[in-house]
């Protein structure tokens, strides 16, 4: 029996229809939660990153991002990633420790020398080398480091040596580092939230923080502070950690993908932070922010010792002087 042109053409469209199906059936999608903006340098570099892989897969594995704490607070979203309910998070380095100890190493005092530094570690093999599989009995896998900029402290009173942070309250991530490093200066560490920084300076909970001049100004922490210190005493990156349980269920293929993509997205988001830098920057002048330029020599000798301190634990000196190199 013949067919005619309409049959085959109805008869080929079918197939191709059943194709496309059978394909999206097979695509996998993975949630990736974190508390930045969508304007933010990072947001857009992880937007960059699941377009890389979704161009590189060829739209059988796409990511899908959540923004704005969506998810929960950077705590939240990692014990979700660790338990696998969340494939991905990006959460603030200093975080990142209380999951790996080693990752406080990265906010060790002015370990690095200026922000060429860190960046040069965020695009070097030592990430991958020392911290991302460190976690990995814990549940979760490193998959990048983003730069999170130069922080410094700030709060409603001038910051230019460490003697002026004596009794302020200091919100601090929830970081045994950032901790030690406070009380080292003489202040109070207070563990607050990400995302409940901004009611906890307006209630006085705490009289200032420290972060960079980018945070400051987009999570508007600018109008309760009216004072920016440039002590510059840390440039801890930030972390991308998959869930060890998503990581293994991926071919070696889709991993391999998922590293390329990292580097396209990590590109993009250092080069869009020393904008957003730049621009948040001139923003705070505008609001007539307070800049003080701070005895950076003060501070570093203020807690040049907690290097040291660090030096002393097991395979920590060996990591420690691999950064220095750079």
């Amino acid at each position: 029996m013949k067919l005619n042109a309409k049959a085959i053409a109805v008869a080929i469209g079918a197939i191709l229809a059943l194709s496309f199906a059978t394909s999206q059936a097979q695509a996998r999608e993975l949630r990736l939660g974190h508390g930045m903006p969508e304007d933010n340098a990072q947001n857009i570099g992880l937007q960059a990153f699941a377009d890389e892989v979704k161009k590189l897969s060829n739209g059988e594995l796409t990511i899908s991002i959540y923004p704005n704490s969506q998810l929960g607070t950077e705590r939240d979203m990692a014990e979700q990633t660790v338990t696998g309910a969340l494939d991905m998070c990006k959460i603030s380095g200093m975080l990142a420790e209380t999951f790996e100890p080693k990752y406080g190493i990265m906010s060790i005092p002015y370990l690095f020398r200026d922000y060429d530094h860190a960046k040069k570690f965020i695009n070097s093999d030592l990430p991958e080398k020392y911290f991302f599989n460190a976690s990995k009995d814990r549940g979760v896998i490193g998959l990048m480091l983003l730069g999170a900029g130069t922080r410094c402290f700030y709060a409603s009173k001038p910051i230019a040596k460490p003697s002026d942070l004596e009794g302020l309250k200091m919100r601090v991530p929830e970081s045994d580092m950032a901790m030690h490093m406070v009380e080292a200066l003489g202040g109070q560490p207070t563990p607050v939230p990400w995302s409940e920084i901004y009611s906890a300076l307006q209630q006085k909970i705490v009289d200032g923080a420290e972060n960079s001049i980018s945070a400051f100004v987009e999570q508007r922490h600018c109008e309760v502070n009216k004072y920016y210190s440039f002590d510059d005493h840390t440039m801890t990156p930030d972390v991308v950690f998959i869930s060890d349980l998503t990581w293994e269920s991926l071919s070696d293929e889709e991993k391999d993908i998922m590293k390329k993509a990292a580097k396209v997205g990590i590109q993009v988001e250092l080069e869009n932070w020393d904008k957003n830098d730049a621009i948040n920057l001139q923003k705070a002048k505008d609001m007539g922010i307070n800049f003080v330029e701070a005895d950076k020599q003060a501070f570093r000798d203020k807690t040049a010792f907690i290097l040291n301190e660090q030096k002393q634990k097991d395979g920590y000196a060996e990591i420690i002087d691999a950064i220095l190199a750079l």
